[in-house]
């Protein structure tokens, strides 16, 4: 009872008007869950942008949260976005359909690669697919203790590509044929989507173009780098050879020049390891390439939500679209893929020069590498410390969960309640 209370005290003070935007941004975990709120005709009209959480990273907080956000919106939603098919954005789809099913959709929006009539897309998931069930069996084989841990992590980017098909059913039957569903692309626009009087989303992304979403890495220079015992470092980098195979160039082991028949055996299953590896993460970074990123213009403001796209989706629409007329009005900045080293180009966000705002869900659980700190540093000054991540939000029914650095205290804007920070924007 006294959490209830709290939750109702904090939201009250929050009044949804003719003159307030709120974005909240649920704390799921490892995962993806925003609920955009904006002014509409005869009350607000409400917008969710994901809802999922990785298997190994979730809080159980979700089943609380669709709960929220139903009693939020009164189970009625102008615009469902799923921006991408990995978990931790859509399994809460799947895994609540039930109280799912007692919502009306308006609209869901999905990229065009889910289309199952687009012969590009289907070849493109047929690929995915084959090769992600090809990937699971190979991590399901007995391993070595020495390969376990990586293993572990790879296993888990094939399982965030995997096991989503109930969430993808309930998307593409348009929540039971309550909702017009939508196939998006890179240099789409939608006006007044689900009713919303004066609101323009563009979409700036995924592209059609294959050698743009093939790109996943920025260049060095693109990226938030770190410092390593042999100077500046990129993070997760895919390697051809495990640790244990490199060697020092000046290392008595050059003087040998044949392996032993063991060494080269030890070397094979090294080699196949690593490729089959590094092979899993690239394809769970294909998907995130894959995502809708989509730009909110309402009443001056310009809310951007890339989903978890990486460097092709963000450079399509960089070359193609009015980049640096759109970055210099951003207002407010969902961080791309949790706050990732490669998935918010040093550039692009340099370029946000209108005082904007930004929130970021993320967790170090399973990777710990997200998010990164020279990231998270940079957007707490471009933004003059208004940035929020999710994990800073303690959780009194999960004490246990993952925690990151607490907040001295909620920036300007922003508000905190028991399972969410709220982001106001007073019109």
């Amino acid at each position: 009872m006294p959490t209830r209370k709290r939750a109702a005290k904090k939201t009250a003070t929050v009044q949804l008007d003719q003159h307030t935007i709120r974005i909240r941004m649920y704390r799921v975990g490892f995962g993806d869950c925003f609920l955009v709120s904006l002014p509409g005709a005869n009350g607000p009209r409400h917008m969710l942008v994901d809802c999922g959480v990785h298997t190994q990273g979730d809080i159980n907080t979700l089943g609380d949260i669709v709960a929220n956000i139903a009693i939020e919106t009164n189970q009625h939603l102008a615009v469902v976005i799923a921006t991408h098919v990995h978990q931790d954005h859509i399994s809460g789809f799947g895994r609540l359909a039930d109280a799912w099913s007692r919502f009306t959709v308006d609209e869901v929006w999905l990229p065009w690669t889910e289309d199952p009539k687009d012969q590009q897309a289907i070849t493109l998931q047929r690929k995915h697919m084959a090769l992600a069930e090809h990937l699971k069996q190979h991590f399901d084989a007995p391993a070595t203790s020495e390969r376990t841990a990586a293993r572990g992590a790879a296993l888990e980017a094939v399982a965030n590509l995997t096991g989503n098909q109930k969430a993808v059913q309930v998307l593409r039957s348009g929540f039971r044929g309550t909702a017009h569903v939508r196939y998006l692309k890179a240099g789409e626009a939608v006006q007044d989507p689900g009713d919303i009087a004066g609101l323009t989303v563009r979409v700036l992304g995924p592209p059609k173009d294959q050698t743009f979403l093939a790109r996943m890495d920025p260049p060095a220079g693109q990226r938030f780098l770190r410092m390593g015992d042999q100077g500046v470092e990129a993070v997760n980098a895919l390697v051809p050879f495990a640790a244990k195979w490199r060697i020092d160039r000046d290392t008595e082991v050059l003087g040998r020049l044949q392996l032993s028949p063991m060494e080269e055996q030890k070397l094979r299953e090294a080699l196949a390891d690593t490729s089959l590896e590094s092979l899993a993460f690239a394809l769970d970074h294909a998907r995130n390439n894959t995502s809708l990123v989509t730009l909110f213009i309402f009443q001056g403001q310009y809310l951007l939500f890339p989903g978890d796209a990486q460097y092709g989706n963000w450079q399509w629409w960089l070359e193609h679209e009015e980049a640096e007329d759109i970055l210099s009005r951003v207002t407010f900045l969902k961080v791309a893929h949790h706050g990732s080293h490669n998935a918010t180009p040093r550039g692009a966000l340099e370029k946000m020069t209108a005082g904007f705002a930004a929130m970021v869900s993320t967790q170090s659980v399973p990777w710990e590498s997200i998010p990164r700190l020279p990231l998270m540093q940079r957007l707490e000054a471009l933004t003059n410390h208004r940035v929020v991540r999710s994990d800073s939000l303690a959780i009194a029914r999960n004490p246990a969960a993952p925690k990151g650095p607490a907040l001295p205290q909620v920036p300007a804007g922003f508000r905190a309640g028991d399972l969410w920070y709220d982001y106001v924007i007073r019109l």
